[in-house]
């Protein structure tokens, strides 16, 4: 498990939005989306660790999605490619071309098997997710966000599990500086998110957190928001993740962990980008920032 994790620290955020929009990427995401239950565990492997496929064979792969080598050998006919090893080919022509060069693959991670403390590897691993995050692109899908989140009528946050804490993070950063931020889960369960979630619309932004296990519910209420024709931004780990499909902006925060089903710390790198972006975007901001800091300085701790 340890070198396939450590492979996949090569593969940052934006690599993984390329390869999900190339030709490829989007005939996987169709077929995540409208194909059989074969094809979508697969499409949805595929999506999340194409890592995997440049460098194992077909019964691995099946046997890691839970399939057959004959559903495989379908699956990639279904893709319009000859057999497995001109998948596996495609898929490792663009590895190469999009995997990013990572410097901090040092000895501490290249050994990873000699190690045993949970605490160094998880600190290491987390440094890695956070530095998948450095691209142009990353912070310019963070600023059209941001944008969208300055237009809205009303902002909606929504999370569920540990998720909830990232949003409520994102609304306490958010709503000293605009009106009608309006945590969706932050109370009563999903029966009461959904009711609080009624009223939503065209004009409005639906901020969607979902990570590793993913929330059904929060899926249900993202649907329902863009029927409604609200405008979703995502932040997820993955463009095979369940929010993907339904996003307007997907902002992909790498959350690999070795020991944990998720880590949420580059998830809340976005939101603090986000908070920042917006305080910075607009001078009245930064003045309610500091009438914010004036107001609460009576009762903060003074140091001698």
């Amino acid at each position: 498990m340890k070198e396939n994790f450590q492979t996949s620290l090569t593969w940052n955020a934006e690599a993984d939005r390329r390869f999900a929009t190339s030709a490829l990427g989007l005939e996987l995401s169709r077929l995540l989306r409208d194909g059989s239950a074969s094809q979508r565990a697969l499409s949805g492997f595929v999506l999340r660790d194409p890592m995997f496929v440049a460098t194992h064979g077909i019964e691995e792969l099946a046997s890691a999605t839970g399939t057959s080598a004959s559903s495989v050998s379908r699956f990639v006919r279904d893709l319009g490619l000859a057999g497995f090893s001109e998948f596996r080919s495609s898929i490792a022509a663009m590895v190469s071309e999009l995997i990013a060069p990572v410097a901090k693959l040092d000895a501490s991670i290249r050994d990873l098997d000699k190690r045993s403390q949970g605490v160094e590897l998880s600190i290491e691993v987390t440094g890695s997710n956070i530095d998948a995050l450095k691209s142009p692109q990353t912070a310019e899908y963070i600023r059209v966000a941001c944008g969208d989140i300055r237009a809205a009528r009303r902002v909606f946050v929504i999370g569920f599990g540990l998720s909830a804490h990232l949003a409520a993070m994102l609304v306490l950063s958010l709503q000293p500086y605009r009106d009608e931020v309006i945590n969706v889960a932050q109370y009563g369960g999903t029966e009461s998110a959904a009711a609080r979630a009624m009223s939503i619309g065209e004009g409005d932004v639906l901020v969607a957190i979902s990570f590793p296990r993913y929330s059904r519910d929060v899926v249900e209420i993202v649907r329902f928001a863009r029927d409604k024709k609200a405008k979703i931004v995502a932040i997820t780990d993955s463009p095979a993740a369940p929010l993907a499909q339904f996003a307007d902006r997907l902002l992909l925060a790498p959350s690999r962990h070795p020991v944990l089903s998720a880590t949420n710390v580059p998830a809340m790198a976005i939101i603090e980008a986000l908070a920042s972006d917006f305080m910075l975007a607009d001078p009245d901001n930064v003045r309610r920032a500091e009438q914010l800091a004036k107001a609460i300085s009576s009762y903060l701790t003074k140091g001698d």
